[in-house]
């Protein structure tokens, strides 16, 4: 068969689109663009001024902070009278320090920029050397050189680290004590420039011309399309900002809606022309739209057939690929069912076990050798209650008092064969009896109790215990004995599930399937024995 030739469905609409508006739309797009160019820009750098002037306020309202926590230091009564005292006077300054050391320390805390504080005076003391130090070392600094001339606070960045400086003054008479130095914590400034993380832009800090730091969020090929440089408080710096000329033509799309609606304008005059044209083109969608009327009735097993137009033919295999997987699918869910519908199976299997009803049926021949009337009656009882409750005439899901009567025929039965040599306690509330469950599933998690736990033990009594309670929407059912065997072999923890035996993997494979995945069985040991708890969803669970 030749291969069919496909013709783009796009490609013929823009056909007729082209002979009927393309003249309008240039001149339309040519004003659209200006127009929208502009207003974007405009929009953009009233947005970043606008930013550019809370990251101001924001930067001088952390630059005031340090600079009052450093005037109330300096400014400090008890720190200029702790600083004229003679230092030859040791136990008056170790007295006085016991105030100032707080004091000084108090004020690098209370302030989230500080980072270390130190004084510098000529004086040499030799108590709080961690914070007072002889000024010797640092006369020759330009910082400290420019502090002593100024009254005011003055700011600083040297060695990559940022930090201020004031001149300690009394008031009258007025003396010079010495000069405070506050180191700051970078973030002062950095974490205020985080705000213009989003924003392509370039800022830099400079004094007299020289740049001394910048924080950088543009790529190698930064091209400046907006700058701003602006006085930063009273420390004599200056800021500049520089915008990349990118930032300004982003979103440009919603500028355009105005122009769009004009443009929309347009093309309803050329509708109709258009209207006729796109008709003839629009017959293979109009063959696949019944296609798929046919597929939402339920048939599958429908042909798509495929089509001359390029977009529509792509359409069409799509969504014959996807009946194909629907199908699958279909197919997979069915042989979830047989899975679910074999587990049950085994369930029935297992429900007679022919080695628990023959090594019965031994106890009872026992007994009545031994002529227990009352023993035999009891034991052919309680195993016609088990079994009744056992077969359940074919139920899977039943209230909890059925399970419950279940376990206890089966529990007096064990004891009796065991000659009670265990003791079992039930913690159950009435208020809970009306609950769904799967049938059958503690009878394994109490076997298993008997066998490897009771039954193992060397010495004391054996006890198991059955309990149920409610957490939120879950009901949970508990069997714990006291043996120790698990202990022994696991150590304190929880049992693997591939580690579960045919029974309680059993259990813990119906509980997923009725329940769902958030349920299941848990076995776990410790110093004081087993714990086999089972977790459900009643509200999941319905009489079947």
């Amino acid at each position: 068969m030749d291969k069919i030739k496909k013709k783009s469905f796009a490609g013929q609409l823009k056909k007729g689109f082209i002979l009927i508006i393309m003249i309008p739309v240039l001149c339309l797009g040519s004003f659209i663009l200006y127009s929208s160019a502009r207003y974007v820009k405009e929009e953009k750098t009233l947005e970043i001024n606008n930013s550019i002037d809370q990251n101001e306020i924001d930067l001088k309202n952390r630059m005031e902070q340090c600079e009052r926590s450093i005037i109330y230091a300096v400014s400090n009564y008890t720190l200029q009278e702790f600083m004229q005292i003679d230092t030859g006077k040791y136990l008056e300054l170790a007295n006085a320090a016991k105030s100032v050391g707080p004091l000084l320390y108090n004020n690098v805390l209370s302030s989230q920029y500080y980072k270390k504080l130190r004084i510098y005076t000529e004086k040499k003391y030799n108590i709080m050397d961690d914070l007072i130090h002889l000024d010797d070392q640092v006369k020759e600094e330009t910082w400290y050189k420019k502090t002593m001339q100024s009254e005011e606070t003055c700011w600083w960045f040297e060695n990559d680290s940022f930090f201020i400086t004031k001149v300690i003054k009394t008031s009258y008479p007025v003396k010079t004590l010495g000069i405070m130095k506050v180191d700051l914590d970078s973030r002062i400034f950095r974490s205020s420039f985080n705000v213009f993380q989003n924003t392509p832009i370039n800022i830099s800090l400079s004094k007299a011309g020289d740049s001394f730091y910048e924080y950088k969020n543009v790529k190698e090929d930064f091209d400046s399309g907006f700058a701003r440089s602006d006085e930063l408080g009273n420390s004599g710096w200056t800021v500049t900002y520089q915008v990349d000329k990118r930032y300004f033509s982003q979103n440009l799309g919603t500028g355009i809606v105005a122009p769009m609606l004009i443009i929309f304008a347009v093309l309803c005059l050329v509708w109709l022309a258009v209207h006729i044209f796109s008709k003839l083109l629009l017959k293979d969608m109009m063959v696949l739209v019944s296609e798929v009327n046919e597929v939402q009735k339920g048939d599958f097993d429908v042909i798509i057939e495929p089509s001359e137009i390029e977009e529509v033919d792509i359409l069409a295999k799509s969504l014959q690929g996807m009946m194909n997987r629907i199908k699958q699918l279909i197919r997979q869910v069915y042989a979830k069912e047989i899975e679910r519908q074999g587990i049950e199976l085994d369930l029935l299997q297992a429900k007679i076990n022919p080695h628990f009803l023959y090594n019965n049926l031994s106890a009872i021949n026992w007994l009545a050798l031994e002529s227990g009337q009352d023993r035999i009656y009891e034991i052919t009882t309680e195993m016609a209650a088990f079994y009744r409750t056992a077969l359940n005439k074919g139920k899977n899901v039943d209230k909890l008092s059925v399970e419950i009567a279940n376990i206890k025929a089966y529990i007096r039965l064990q004891q009796i064969s065991h000659e009670d040599s265990f003791d079992v306690e039930y913690k159950l509330e009435e208020a809970l009896m009306e609950d769904n469950v799967p049938i059958f599933i503690l009878q394994p998690l109490v076997e298993n109790a008997i066998e490897h736990g009771v039954d193992q033990l060397r010495e004391g009594r054996g006890e198991i215990s059955i309990s149920a309670r409610k957490d939120g929407k879950y009901l949970v059912l508990n069997v714990c004995d006291n043996g120790d065997e698990l202990y022994k072999k696991i150590g304190r923890g929880a049992m693997k599930t591939e580690d579960y035996g045919y029974g309680t993997s059993n259990v813990h494979r119906r509980v997923q399937l009725l329940c769902g995945k958030d349920c299941g069985l848990t076995v776990s040991a410790d110093e004081t024995g087993t714990r086999s708890v089972v977790r459900l969803r009643t509200d999941r669970l319905t009489m079947i």
